[in-house]
């Protein structure tokens, strides 16, 4: 689904999440609270399991940022509908932040 190449910058990163129809904002504000790098994600256990069998059923590196922002996107477009409207709504960097963290707690393991 993504369409830019992914090599680490956020930037690039940003690019790639206009997919799915977010804003440079809407996307600045939901990167910057992942914050993800590659690799596994420090995620809770159940969070990871879901990663890694949404990533298998689709064809995709559940270790790379570009399948991370796929499975992302999925989530908050199809499972937790209400922080992707909410995500949508944001019209500065902040407000979409402040969109995602309940997004973003759900995920993050607190290890």
């Amino acid at each position: 689904m993504l369409s830019a190449a992914l090599t680490g910058n956020k930037i690039e990163r940003a690019v790639a999440v206009f997919d799915y129809g977010w804003t440079e904002e809407q996307a600045k504000g939901l990167l910057d609270s992942l914050n993800l790098t590659g690799g596994e994600p420090n995620w809770k256990p159940e969070h990871l399991q879901k990663l890694r069998e949404w990533c298998s059923v689709h064809d995709k590196d559940c270790e790379t940022v570009e399948g991370q922002l796929d499975f992302i996107a999925y989530e908050i477009l199809d499972v937790y509908e209400g922080i992707g409207m909410a995500l949508k709504r944001a019209k500065t960097v902040e407000d979409a932040k402040a969109a995602a963290a309940p997004f973003v707690k759900r995920l993050q393991s607190s290890e």
